[in-house]
This record gives C-alpha cells, structure tokens and sequence, in this order.
C-alpha cells in the first residue's frame, strides 16, 4: 500500500509506552483464541436462553410492568391490569385487544372477571374501582375509597371487596352499590380471602393479626393475634373452610381454625435461628430486613382427598406440607423465588410464578417438575389459571402477558 494511504502511526517511547505483559507470543495464540471463542460459545448460550419462549400468545400492548391478570373460565379471554394506569381486556388466541378500560389515575393492580363473568372488576392503588358489563363493556358502577391495598369478587355472588390502607374493608353489591364497611383497627389491612361457602371473609392486617369477619352479620366473629408479630403476605382457607393457611414477613407458615381461631400447628418459622440482638446498629438490621427469609405465598390443594398445603418463600424454596400430620412431604428449591403458587384446578400439580421470570408446575405428591414455561425477561407478579386447566396466564415486571398451554401438565 502506498505510503500516503497508511494510517499514521502513533509515536511510542519506547521505555514508557511498551508493555511486554500486554504483547501475545506465538506459542499463546492458540490459547487466547480458544479463549475467545468460548466467551462467544458463553454469549451465543445467552442469546439462545432469552430467544426460548413457550408462550403460545404474547400480550405487549403495556408499556410498563403488568401487576395483575384473569382469565374466563374457557380461557379464551383475558384481561391485565398495569403500571400504566390501564387495563386491557384482550383475546388470548390472537392477542387482539377487546377493550382499553381507561379512567384510572394509578397503577392498575386489581382486573378481575366475577364468579359468573357478567362483570369485569378493575382496580388502582388510588382506591378508585370501576365495574364494567361484558355485554357491552359499559361503565355500570364506580368508586373511589382512597389508597386501596387489595381488592377480590366474591366466590359465589355479584360482591365485591376492597381492603384500604387505613384498615377498614368494604363490601359492595354490583350493581347497585349498596355499601357495608367493617371498621378498621389502625393497621393496614394486606391480603384477604372468602371462605368456600361465602359466608365468611378472612382478612390479615399489618400487625399480624387476623379477623375472621361474618358477612351477613357484618361483625368479627374470630381475631387472631398470636399467629404472627409481623405484616401478613398470603392466606388461604381450606375447601371444606375449616382451616387457615397465613404466612407473615415473621418467617412463619401457620395454621390455625376458622371457626375459634385456634393454632392448631406453625409448620415452619424461617426466622426462629435469627438473632434478636438490639445492640445491632440501623444500617446491619436493614440489611438483615433485606436479606431475611419469608413465605410469599400460601395454598391448599382443592381436592379433598388430598390433604396438602403447600407454600413458597422469597428464595425459592416450595414446601408440601401434610395438613393433617402437620408435617412436610416434600421440598423443593427452585432457581427464582416464588411470588405466587397456584394449583390446577382440582389436581396435585401446583404452579409456582418464578421471580426469574419462569413458570414452573410441579406434582405435589413426587415433587418432580413436569413442566417449564419459559419467555419473561423479568419477575412474574401474577397468575390466573383458566377453569378447564388448560390454559394459564402470567403477567410480568417485562411489560408483557403471556399464555402458556398446560394441558399436558397431568
């Protein structure tokens, strides 16, 4: 090449600017270029890892997380509710969008079909509901009860429930709105379930206490205050609706009776090796708070025959507790923490929402996984399984919702 189309090369003092540790001698060449294509082996795997997606739909029309999902009972519908204040009911075979449910001022974390699916619930964190008719997708009942911590349909009629932050819940008839508000106890009321028979809602409070509320009375009819010390995460009540599963930031999974409130066994308390020292300055006890292990979620399996709870915790163990020894079958630990565990309908197989962004469903009685659903990029935050069990929804910090068929989950 002539000289005047050669780069310019850069002066070098020779004492100052060469470093013999940088130079690569012939006899190492073939080292570092194994070297390199290994790392290129490493990122390829990487690419690969992320391009796997068991989805057979992918919802993206959100532009930021989506906090919550349900489905109808064919599953061919779903709506999901997100972090940019919207909600979107949609068709899960093509992705196509039936209906934005826009009006809300906060992220929406509650979008819920009612028991027979005439109505669609959605919810936001600023405590404002609105009610809209599937016929039509008409706006028939709304409300606004300030800073809102969770919001549920009643399993058996047009009812619908909100916890406030102040701690009082509400119970509203849909659609005429008619009102009854069970007084708060100055602790934040955190999570909620209906007994199977719908007359009695259980609600778990910020202190760890628990109320076991009569709806048709409209009174307390059981408190529960020596369970937990701490803010309360999940609950669950048994089929036949005599047991209480509750789980606490305390580390303990706990059961007790709906009917008098007693604690029948602690199955577990992740933090009984924990040390209380008080000496422990601010900065080392927030640390530990971070650090520290809890259960996130709790359920019973709705068969029956099969009398089996099972719970997860932030790190990613699952437990498969006997109800009835009071003692645990089997555990498992997974890759990611568990947010939420859901069983497939009346069966032994529990889906469990990963915060690695997989959807795992394992068998209660082996604990064997018998299937993976991969495609999130991010924390899964919810999840609805479809009434014939063939379908489940997942939604996702990624921006997106996913539909994954588990009909061969059996």
């Amino acid at each position: 090449m002539p000289e005047a189309d050669s780069p310019p090369r850069p002066e070098m003092d020779d004492e100052e600017d060469f470093d013999e540790e940088e130079m690569i001698y012939v006899g190492d060449a073939d080292e570092v270029i194994e070297e390199l294509e290994a790392e290129n082996d490493y990122e390829m795997m990487d690419e690969d890892a992320v391009a796997i997606d068991d989805a057979i739909t992918v919802f993206s029309k959100h532009e930021k997380s989506v906090f919550c999902g349900s489905l109808t009972n064919d599953g061919k519908i779903a709506v999901t509710g997100g972090e940019d204040d919207v909600a979107y009911l949609w068709d899960t075979l093509s992705g196509e969008i039936i209906h934005k449910c826009t009006g809300h001022e906060d992220s929406v974390f509650f979008a819920e079909f009612n028991h027979d699916f005439t109505y669609l619930a959605t919810g936001d964190m600023k405590g404002i509901i609105k009610v809209w008719r599937m016929r039509d997708k008409a706006i028939i009942w709304d409300y606004n009860i300030g800073d809102a911590s969770w919001m549920r349909w009643h399993n058996l009629a047009n009812v619908l429930f909100a916890g406030s932050v102040e701690g009082e819940i509400y119970m509203w008839k849909i659609p005429s709105g008619e009102c009854k508000v069970f007084q708060g106890y100055g602790q934040k009321s955190e999570a909620a379930t209906v007994i199977t028979d719908g007359k009695k809602l259980i609600a778990g409070y910020e202190d760890g206490t628990i109320r076991v509320l009569d709806l048709k009375e409209g009174t307390v009819q059981v408190t529960i205050s020596a369970a937990h010390s701490e803010s309360i995460t999940s609950l669950d009540c048994q089929s036949d609706g005599k047991l209480i599963a509750s789980a606490a930031l305390d580390g303990k999974t706990v059961l007790s009776t709906v009917q008098t409130g007693k604690i029948v066994a602690i199955l577990q308390n992740l933090q009984e090796n924990k040390s209380n020292n008080s000496d422990t300055n601010a900065e080392e006890s927030n640390d530990e708070l971070e650090n520290k292990n809890y259960t996130e979620a709790v359920a019973f399996c709705k068969d029956p025959e099969l009398h089996m709870v099972v719970s997860g915790t932030i790190r990613g163990e699952i437990f498969i507790w006997d109800t009835v020894k009071q003692a645990i079958r089997h555990k498992i630990v997974q890759e990611g923490g568990v947010s939420k565990l859901i069983w497939k309908g009346i069966t032994p197989f529990i889906c469990s929402a990963g915060l690695d962004g997989v959807l795992r469903c394992y068998d209660a009685r082996t604990a064997e996984c018998c299937k993976t659903c991969c495609g999130h990029s991010n924390y899964i935050l919810d999840v609805s399984i479809s009434k014939n069990s063939e379908k489940i929804l997942t939604t996702s910090d990624d921006s997106t919702a996913r539909i994954f068929d588990i009909s061969d989950c059996q």
